[in-house]
Formats: structure tokens, sequence, C-alpha cells
């Protein structure tokens, strides 16, 4: 079952883990934690669920057709139908506690409850329209919490994050002490791109929540919303818009300054004013933090590269480089800017050897998305950095020949 998109799993446990006097999250992320309980079950430990009887048993193993697990529904009594389908629900077994809450649905047509079991275990299965009826008729008849953030998820699974939005707000207001409603509300507000408003519900929530400032999954919120401004400020950026640029990328270092992207960020506008000694800092800075073997770390230690051969650190910049060539193997962006550096180091054999496996790459091998003409991308940037590798190969020559 895949996890829901709101709540991170903080355990791939079935059971959760307990951390001081709070569990965390685990199995079915919202929904479980919740609506279990309001069920009277518990994922683990605390009441025990109810066992399967003989004939949900049946429905799920033995039947083998619709008809007879029709028939097997069917004979359950009322005072058996409602447990078989919590403990469907609880075993996961979402086609039996689809069929069962149904079952309970058409005898119990004003029972909130039932119609919020069947939604979510329509949602589990994929049937995501028919699970927004069912969810919205169980608000109908009473509105609970465990109902609105199992609608709101159901939302984000069909990447609906507005539809889910007013829902949220109202789970909070239900529940201003829990976590998850917090948590699914901050990411929603990030996927309609309001990073802005994700700031003031962090704001909020760490203000009325005790709990929210030290769960893991409220922390791991703040640093998507982070990581939304550092987004925006790249985007500002590339738009000109360095005053603005700069705002994002501050309110960002508000929430987490040691977030190895800020420091990313903060150098590429140094750089675009000019400040290369500032640039080189904050990029060696996230450098520490990120690995050369994915982004954005492979293309600060090319960017920082450049810069250090523009000013003759030939040593540091080829150290840098190869930390890429090595990590991700050869193409186009790293290996330009390896030759360049090697150039700067007045190493020959170095710079030769580079330009030569450059030249031989294929065309489209420009990825990371950094070079040292610029920073511009698509095929002039290739077209630059082949002739000058090429260029650079001719006089490479001759000076060996005269060296000779």
């Amino acid at each position: 079952m895949k996890p829901p998109p709101f709540v991170p799993r903080s355990s791939p446990d079935v059971c959760p883990v307990v951390e001081g006097d709070r569990p965390t999250r685990a199995l079915g992320g919202i929904w479980v934690m919740a609506t279990l309980a309001s069920f009277g079950l518990s994922a683990c430990g605390g009441t025990s669920p109810p066992t399967r009887t003989a004939g949900s048993a049946s429905l799920g193993e033995s039947s083998g057709s619709g008809d007879a697990g029709a028939a097997s529904v069917g004979s359950l009594s009322d005072s058996a139908l409602g447990p078989a389908a919590r403990k469907a629900a609880l075993d996961e077994d979402w086609g039996d506690s689809e069929r069962l809450f149904r079952e309970l649905v058409r005898r119990r047509p004003g029972d909130a409850e039932a119609r919020r079991g069947l939604g979510v275990a329509l949602m589990r299965e994929g049937k995501n329209i028919e699970a927004v009826v069912a969810l919205n008729e169980s608000l109908e008849l009473r509105d609970a919490l465990e109902t609105r953030l199992a609608l709101a998820e159901n939302y984000g699974e069909m990447d609906r994050y507005p539809s889910a939005l007013p829902h949220l707000r109202r789970a909070v207001a239900l529940d201003p002490q829990g976590v998850d409603g917090w948590v699914a509300l901050t990411h929603a507000l990030v996927k309609v791109d309001k990073a802005d408003g994700a700031v003031e519900v962090l704001d909020e929530s760490g203000r009325v929540c005790r709990a929210c400032r030290s769960d893991a999954g409220w922390l791991r919120g703040k640093d998507e919303v982070a990581r939304a401004l550092l987004a925006r400020s790249e985007k500002q950026m590339g738009a000109g818009d360095v005053k603005g640029a700069n705002r994002s990328l501050d309110a960002a270092a508000s929430l987490n300054p040691a977030l190895p992207e800020t420091h990313l960020g903060r150098a590429k506008i140094a750089r675009t004013q000019g400040d290369d000694t500032r640039a080189a800092s904050e990029f060696r800075q996230a450098v520490d933090s990120l690995p050369a073997t994915a982004e954005p770390g492979a293309s600060a230690r090319l960017e920082l590269a450049r810069l250090l051969t523009y000013r003759g650190e030939g040593a540091e910049a080829t150290k840098l480089a190869r930390q890429v060539v090595d990590a991700r193997g050869e193409n186009l962006a790293s290996l330009d800017v390896l030759g360049r550096a090697c150039d700067a180091n007045k190493d020959a054999d170095c710079a030769r050897k580079a330009y030569g496996r450059l030249v031989s790459l294929p065309l489209g091998s420009s990825e990371p998305g950094v070079t040292a003409d610029g920073g511009e991308s698509g095929a002039s940037v290739t077209r630059k950095a082949v002739d000058h590798a090429r260029a650079r190969l001719k006089a490479l020559k001759k000076g060996g020949r005269r060296r000779r």
C-alpha cells in the first residue's frame, strides 16, 4: 500500500514506535492512526481488534466469487458486520472492507462512521471519485476530524490539493493539538504554490500545538516549505528580481538556516551581485553538506570549480570537478569544467585527457547543467563547450610538439 500523500511515514513497521508519550505514525498515516481509534481499534496494543468471524473469513479466503462473497456478507448479523468491516480495514483487506462497509451502509444509512469506512476502503482501492461521494455523505451526517483528514488525503491522491484545503483548515480547527492536520495543511499549501501561507501555518501551529515543534513530520514540513521558498528565490533570480529572491531566501533561512540549499541560493545571489568572495564561501558551505552523487551537490561543485578557475585557483577547482566525474560518470558539463580547471592549474596532461573525453561524447551528454560558459543551457552551450575543447586540444598538441 502506498503511503498517504500528506503525512510521511516515520517508520516502515506495521506498529508505531513509541517516542515518549506519542506514537510515531505508521501503517497508513493519517487515517489508520485516527480512524481506527474512532472505530475502537488499535494498530498495535490498546483495545484488541475483534477477531474475524467465520462469515467474514470466508469472504476473503474461500468465496472466490462475487456471488459467494455477497452471500457471506448477507449472512453476517448486524452485530458482527461492523466489527468484521473494521477488522478487514485493519488487515488492509480493502476489497472485503469495501463490501462489508457497503452492506453496513445499506443496513444503517444514517451511520456516518460506516460511510467513512466505505470511503476509506474505496480510496485505498484507487476508486477516488467514489470515495469522494462516500466521504462527503459521511460529513453530511456528522462533521468529524477523521472524515475531514480522509477526504483531504483522497483529494491529495487525485492531485486536487485546492479541494483538500478547506477540509484541512476545518481539521485543524476541530483539533488544534493534532499534529497530522497541521502537517497535511502545510504540505497542501506548498503543493498549490502558496509558500507564504505555509509559513503562516507553521507559525500558528508552532504556537498552538504543543507537540508540533518536536514532531518529526512537522519538522520535515518546515524543511519542505523552506525548499519551496528557495525554489521561488531561484525563479525570481532568473527573472532578474534580485530583491524578491533575497526576501524569499531570507524567509527560507529563517525556517532552517542550516539547509545546504540556503547556502547555494546565497552563493548564486552573491555571484549575480559580483561578490565572488562571498559566493565562494557560500558555495563551499553548500558543498560541505551536499554529496557529489546527486543534485544539487554536483552542480554546486561545478559552479564553485568554475568560479575558482576564473580566480586562478585551478588545483581546488580540479579536485571539485573530479569529484563530480568520479561520482556521476563523464558528461559534457563536468568534463568541460574539469578541462578548464586543469588549464588554470597548468596541467596539460589532465586538460588534454578531459577535453579528449569530452569531444568523444554524444552531444546530449550535458547533465548536470552547469558549464564554464556562463550557466547557459541547450545546444548553444554544447556547441561552445565542444568548440572550446577542440581548440584547446589543438593548442595543447602544438605546445607538446614544441617542447619535444
